[in-house]
């Protein structure tokens, strides 16, 4: 019996560890190896693991968020709403698909006092996922989402932008990277920010800066948040959390 990370490309995923460690401490004899999907065999290799018998469930990473969840019974209010997973169970030969990213974005961002201008970066599958449910979740909050994607919604609190104008950072008070800037993910990615240095001179002060990426601990954007005087949280501890409620879930499946 296995248990995987589903995703492309994989770099050192935490999941492995923490899995390994739940299944040696449950004293549960399954493995746990890194899948790493080409986007041409996607369809190929998911067909293929929802008949092997020795496959029990994965983590979903990205791209592949949104497009499991198509492939899944959506078990819980945040994939239900996001339409997206991380999290996949096989219950005879259907997917159960759960989403604990939005649990545990959710889990921080509650300690948050003031949010009632909140502006997300990026809507890939984490993004999009996190800013649905906080709409429902929010409903007196402002929004507004920078994505290159051709976004519409008929809501007068969400605005849609291309890029960051200066102008709409002076009443942030949580700025939410969803994008993998920063990230040791790919060399692209590195040392990269959502945010110029430029952008910090009009970013409201009292600002909350939440980063879903937790590796590196210390990005580009912890550096310039530090130096700015703007409070930062990495997205190491949103990790952990939803990894441990993952763990949840999987340990009624054994």
């Amino acid at each position: 019996m296995y248990c995987g990370i589903i995703g492309f490309p994989l770099k050192s995923p935490r999941s492995i560890k923490i899995w390994k460690k739940f299944f040696l401490k449950k004293k549960i004899n399954c493995k746990m190896i890194p899948i790493e999907i080409k986007p041409k065999e996607f369809s190929k290799k998911m067909n293929s693991l929802r008949y092997d018998l020795n496959f029990k469930a994965a983590a979903i990473t990205m791209p592949y968020k949104e497009k499991v969840h198509k492939l899944s019974i959506p078990k819980d209010r945040f994939s239900l709403k996001a339409r997206s997973v991380n999290l996949i169970v096989k219950n005879k030969f259907n997917f159960f698909g759960y989403n604990t990213d939005v649990y545990g974005a959710f889990e921080k961002i509650k300690k948050i006092k003031k949010k009632t201008k909140i502006l997300i970066y990026g809507y890939g599958g984490t993004g999009k996922a996190i800013f649905l449910n906080l709409l429902n979740a929010y409903k007196k909050s402002k929004f507004i989402i920078i994505s290159k994607k051709n976004l519409k919604f008929k809501n007068r609190n969400i605005l849609l932008r291309k890029k960051i104008f200066n102008n709409d950072l002076i009443d942030v008070n949580l700025f939410i990277n969803c994008s993998p800037l920063g990230s040791n993910l790919s060399n692209q990615f590195l040392n990269k920010s959502p945010l110029t240095d430029s952008n910090y001179r009009f970013l409201n002060k009292k600002c909350k800066i939440f980063d879903i990426v937790y590796s590196p601990q210390k990005t580009k954007l912890f550096y310039q948040s530090k130096k700015n005087k703007i409070k930062y949280y990495n997205g190491l501890s949103m990790n952990s959390l939803q990894a441990k409620k993952s763990l949840e879930i999987l340990s009624k499946f054994f």
